[in-house]
């Protein structure tokens, strides 16, 4: 990769114009040569101070590149998509706005650009509590849940399994892509309160399909604020149904009858696997049982969700047949009729 390259740093933001301020410092102390990349902030309908936040950082940094502008379609992804669309960079780089990167943060993902074959990179993502102190339930897996995300290699390291891909508070992916592939799908990403996900993972997934490498690299390493109102039960009940539902979008693209059908009886039988552990978790007094439960409770939710599509399935191959049945009667040619003799 060449040293007159541009990057792309995308930060869609809604009302969170005290962690955006965060952020957009720590991309002011980049080492990176502020040539070569650009700050784009979407604005996806903050009703906070964002906008002021975002104009008094461009003015106060005018050797970066930074540019403010508002998304009216309600969304992460839309916002992303948007910046996408008016970014320059060859590298479009995603970050969370409270998602605080390493000084060297852009010059290690641009060093991976330099393979041809890259097409997308991403690293860990380090939650910081800010002081809080951790609930007793929320010590192990289900830190996911709030966007934490490391992998157990040492070295960058080829990944192809939805579980492994990145997550959009730290990715970089090269821009042809979106052109080739097309752009994150904006039925799978967060919505205001709802917390739908996997638009990021399912373009990776897209990205790996078509030939192209997602690397994860351990260097390339952000920091994730914690809000205290996401150190609730309530919030990983309201994240969890979100996966849950995520991934019924993702798996009703098929609408072949006999693959809704595999659908639900794989949910029904992985559920049962989950209570059967959960119930072994509660006997042996696991400090963890929190976590199966939830993972328990996520998959049994799919369960009423599934069983809705296979019933607007069904409903959709009645009233095909209907309409079929309807067209074959009028374009049925007219039978010719007996004519008796006259004499």
């Amino acid at each position: 990769m060449n040293n007159l390259l541009q990057a792309s740093i995308i930060i869609a933001t809604y009302n969170r114009a005290f962690y955006l301020s965060r952020c957009l410092a720590a991309l002011a102390t980049l080492e990176t040569d502020p040539t070569k990349f650009e700050i784009i902030i979407v604005d996806n309908n903050s009703s906070d101070n964002t906008r002021d936040i975002s104009l008094n950082f461009t003015q106060a940094h005018l050797t970066l590149k930074t540019r403010y502008m508002c998304e009216i379609k309600q969304g992460s992804s839309h916002a992303r998509n948007r910046g996408v669309e008016e970014s320059c960079g060859e590298i479009v780089c995603f970050l969370d706005d409270d998602s605080v990167p390493t000084p060297d943060w852009l010059n290690v993902l641009l060093e991976m650009f330099n393979d041809p074959q890259m097409g997308c990179v991403g690293g860990p993502s380090i939650l910081d509590y800010q002081g809080q102190e951790l609930p007793y339930w929320l010590q192990g897996d289900l830190q996911g849940l709030l966007s934490s995300y490391a992998l157990p290699y040492s070295e960058p390291t080829q990944v192809s399994r939805w579980t492994e891909f990145p997550l959009s508070c730290n990715m970089a992916i090269r821009r042809s892509i979106f052109t080739d592939l097309g752009f994150l799908r904006t039925d799978l990403g967060k919505l205001a309160d709802q917390t739908l996900a996997a638009g990021d993972t399912e373009l990776a997934d897209r990205i790996t399909k078509a030939g192209w490498k997602v690397v994860y690299v351990p260097e390339m390493c952000v920091r994730h604020f914690v809000q205290p109102e996401k150190l609730s039960i309530t919030y990983l009940y309201q994240r969890g149904r979100g996966l849950a539902e995520s991934h019924i979008i993702l798996t009703s693209d098929d609408s072949r009858p006999h693959m809704i059908g595999r659908w639900f009886i794989s949910d029904l039988w992985y559920s049962i696997r989950m209570l059967f552990w959960l119930i072994v978790a509660i006997l042996r007094r696991k400090q963890l049982w929190f976590d199966d439960y939830m993972r328990f409770w996520m998959v049994a939710n799919r369960i009423p969700l599934r069983m809705k599509i296979l019933q607007q399935r069904y409903f959709q191959f009645l009233k095909a047949e209907d309409q079929s049945y309807e067209l074959s009667e009028i374009e049925k040619p007219p039978q010719p009729k007996s004519v008796s003799p006259r004499c």
